[in-house]
């Protein structure tokens, strides 16, 4: 073999060389941008830890407020109508006895809290009832609210519940709701046509209106559509 072979044998090897040097770069270069291509940027991350809001969460049940017994705590300004002049009292340990309890999270912290129905004391046939919106805290009931609702088709309790971390009230009769005017004597006592849905949110202080609905009243009575409360 004389040299001239020899260079020209050179020069191609030289360039096949080059040729796949070239696209190896090519590869590597082409696999980076799909894989960056695939990779979230970090607004998209962040979105996708992103927690759901309160609202949304699921109920987890708090055992502990559910084993409560409402039978014996005690219940601050109590209305009390037996007497000739109404009157607020408060109720000792023993002395109350709910007529109804719900239970959920009506705050949006995830965790139960409990809806308490006390009847109250009148001297006519009026069914009047106070309802109490307890939380747990320390291992006893911690007052979030309490109100008075009005009777039967004025404005008459038929639920308080809670629903997607808010709180509900039912009301019977056309746009009643809490802190309005419920007694307006529209339809009879015993069968009012519509109920009043209103909506609830927790501050952190305190529940403040989000919205209200007039419903036809399913059952056409006048009857709470609550649990009983058993010790």
């Amino acid at each position: 073999m004389n040299k001239k072979t020899i260079f020209r044998l050179s020069i191609i090897l030289a360039c096949g060389l080059s040729t796949l040097v070239c696209s190896a770069t090519k590869t590597r270069d082409y696999s980076m941008d799909s894989h960056t291509a695939r990779s979230p940027s970090p607004v998209a991350r962040a979105q996708a830890v992103v927690s759901p809001s309160p609202t949304t969460s699921p109920t987890i049940i708090n055992s502990d407020i559910r084993s409560a017994d409402f039978n014996h705590i005690p219940y601050r300004d109590v209305p009390d109508y037996s007497g000739p002049t109404a009157k607020h009292i408060t109720l000792k340990a023993g002395e109350g006895r709910p007529s109804y309890v719900n239970f959920g999270d009506v705050n949006g912290d995830g965790l139960e809290e409990a809806m308490v129905v006390l009847s109250i004391a009148n001297r006519g046939s009026a069914i009047l009832h106070y309802v109490y919106v307890f939380s747990w805290e320390r291992q006893q009931p911690k007052l979030l609210w309490a109100f008075e609702t009005g009777d039967r088709a004025d404005g008459g309790l038929r639920n308080v519940y809670a629903e997607k971390g808010q709180l509900v009230i039912e009301l019977f009769g056309k746009d009643r709701v809490i802190g309005g005017q419920l007694f307006r004597g529209d339809e009879g006592l015993c069968c009012p046509s519509s109920l009043t849905k209103t909506r609830y949110r927790w501050t952190g202080k305190d529940f403040v209106q989000l919205s209200t609905e007039v419903l036809k009243n399913p059952s056409g009575d006048a009857n709470p559509v609550m649990q009983k409360y058993s010790d």
